[in-house]
């Protein structure tokens, strides 16, 4: 689990100075904290993210600069277990963290009279985020196949195992030149590929690195809640809302059509915990919204606020009846579904005959294929 947050900001008259920790008795010594710095300045000093193992302080930090040129040179260090890699969490959950993070601080740089209630502020944030990160660590399979599709790293993995094969020095290769950035370790952009059964790694005789072989693929897309339709279908809860949602149903997806941007936006809808427990908990059925199940110390508040984010993605809808209560449906399921790579077997046959990959990974990739699809 991760340790905690601290956040610290370069200043001309006093160097680098901590401005934030969270939880609070999180320290970390000055030695330590300017290894983070120089890790981020060696160069340009521009803006970006570096991974730095602190040996002295036990840990692993995911360390985000705001830049040298920056208005206001920020350094937001997640403070991680020694091992723990930020791949885990995937790229885009932890960017949002740091924007979010970002926007409070400006607040307190042009609302000084508000500092201690924006700070008041960014604690609660803090610790919401790291129940946040400590659930991604224990995603189910769906979530884990969203993570990969939010994530560019493990896009163009997918991407690179769809045409052929690779070794896992080849990969790298690959992901480096493609992303034009160094990729420490592969092994954790790997892992939810690993876990969902996607692909299965195995030494190849006369080779001297791991061979990955993609076994399954995966696609992402909206769908009609079954369960809710047939429910409206016999005027559950009632007829008029019943009806209501079969218009809604029926207007969205008389016009969709997927693509790539709204199919990242639902899959990060599927990778958040507290989305995810909200659209399982609709699959079933619909609650007025001030009957919706609670989890322990959630006010109606914030789960409005989930409500109204997902609202606004056309993933629920609000319907009011004629007696005013309001009944949250879920509008669109999201759909990972896995699927059989047949496109495989021809690019393999195609590829030994060019002299693309050799006999013996080609034999052993069919055969992980036909062990696949017996399966």
């Amino acid at each position: 689990m991760p340790h905690g947050y601290i956040i610290t900001e370069w200043t001309e008259d006093q160097g680098l100075v901590v401005k934030l920790s969270y939880p609070e008795d999180l320290v970390i010594d000055l030695d330590d904290m300017m290894r983070i710095f120089y890790a981020h300045i060696t160069g340009a000093g521009a803006a970006g993210n570096v991974l730095v193992r602190l040996e002295k302080a036990r840990s692993n930090v995911s360390s985000y600069f705001t830049g040298m040129e920056s208005d206001m040179p920020i350094m937001i260090n997640l403070m991680l277990e020694l091992g723990e890699d930020p791949e885990m969490f995937g790229d885009t959950v932890l960017k949002e963290i740091n924007d979010d993070l970002l926007k409070y601080l400006r607040q307190m740089s042009t609302n000084v009279s508000q500092s201690y209630e924006i700070v008041k502020n960014i604690k609660l944030y803090l610790r919401n985020t790291l129940i946040l990160l400590d659930r991604l660590k224990n995603l189910s399979k769906e979530q884990r196949l969203a993570q990969i599709y939010t994530s560019e790293k493990a896009r163009t993995i997918l991407e690179a195992l769809q045409e052929r094969s690779l070794s896992r020095r080849e990969l790298q290769g690959i992901i480096e030149d493609k992303l034009e950035k160094i990729i420490p370790n592969i092994e954790y952009i790997l892992d939810p590929f690993i876990k969902t059964g996607l692909l299965m790694q195995d030494w190849v005789e006369g080779d001297t690195d791991i061979t990955l072989f993609l076994l399954t693929d995966f696609a992402i897309f909206r769908s009609p809640v079954s369960k809710l339709i047939e429910d409206a279908k016999k005027n559950l809860p009632n007829t008029e809302v019943a009806s209501l949602y079969l218009k809604e149903v029926t207007q969205f997806f008389k016009n969709y059509k997927p693509t790539f941007e709204d199919n990242l936006k639902i899959a990060r809808t599927l990778m958040n915990p507290d989305n995810y427990d909200y659209i399982t908990l609709f699959r079933e059925r619909t609650y007025p919204i001030n009957k919706i199940p609670k989890g322990p110390g959630e006010s109606l508040d914030q789960i409005g606020s989930f409500l109204k984010e997902m609202e606004d993605d056309q993933i629920l809808k609000v319907i009011k009846d004629s007696k005013d209560i309001h009944w949250v449906f879920l509008l669109t399921d999201i759909v990972v579904q896995t699927f059989y790579p047949e496109y495989l077997i021809e690019r393999i046959r195609k590829d030994r005959m060019e002299g693309k990959i050799n006999k013996n990974v080609a034999i052993k990739h069919l055969e992980f294929l036909e062990a696949a699809y017996k399966k």
